[in-house]
């Protein structure tokens, strides 16, 4: 995502009531979403493009393709399979009711968001991107990795280190005091390995889509 200020930069349109108008509009008819990551002022609030068609022309449709059996020769490929987990990811997002659900917080009073920050050697901190955190009135973040598979989610020691980063830096970044309970949401489940054992939740993607 990126904050007001920074679009008013990149695209020259004055900084207005009329800006805040269309940035509201474009909000509540689901184009983008607007949140403050967690640890920062309101006025850093981040807009971040949400709309699936519109990623999607911009993904693959921008510049046409020659190809008419594009998709047929594009299968597994890494730009298909990066599509694939960037659309789970919003599918994940645009459905935290049902993970609150599935963690049985729906009562709790939460925030969600996204958060990142810089590597900062003085301090210890490495460099990290959060996707996805539920922030709870009841003292405790949960961290959300999302993650695509075509099978049951195998997760691994990379993977448990790059979880372990993230909670060091958002402790060392934020100051929080807030229990951290990591989250896995995945496609179909996960195997049991040595380092599942910090998984404290699993949701699939039958849970996302449970009627509430």
């Amino acid at each position: 995502g990126i904050t007001r200020d920074e679009i008013i930069e990149q695209t020259g349109v004055p900084n207005s009531g009329d800006l805040s108008r269309k940035l509201e509009e474009l909000e509540s008819c689901g184009f983008i979403r607007k949140y403050s990551a967690f640890g920062k002022k309101k006025r850093d609030a981040l807009y971040q493009l949400t709309d699936s068609f519109t990623l999607f022309h911009y993904y693959f449709l921008e510049n046409e393709p020659g190809d008419k059996q594009f998709w047929t020769h594009q299968m597994n490929t890494p730009a298909i399979n990066a599509w694939k987990g960037l659309s789970f990811e919003r599918v994940c997002m645009a459905h935290t009711a049902q993970i609150k659900q599935k963690l049985g917080i729906s009562g709790v009073l939460t925030e969600e968001c996204s958060w990142h920050c810089r590597e900062d050697e003085d301090k210890g901190i490495q460099g990290s991107q959060i996707d996805l955190m539920i922030i709870r009135r009841d003292q405790v973040i949960n961290v959300c990795e999302m993650k695509y598979s075509g099978t049951e989610y195998s997760f691994g020691k990379k993977d448990y280190q790059d979880l372990m980063r993230k909670i060091n830096d958002l402790i060392l970044a934020t100051g929080t005091k807030y229990a951290v309970f990591p989250v896995l949401v995945t496609t179909y489940g996960m195997i049991p390995t040595n380092w599942s054992g910090q998984i404290q939740s699993v949701i699939t993607m039958d849970d996302l889509f449970v009627k509430i």
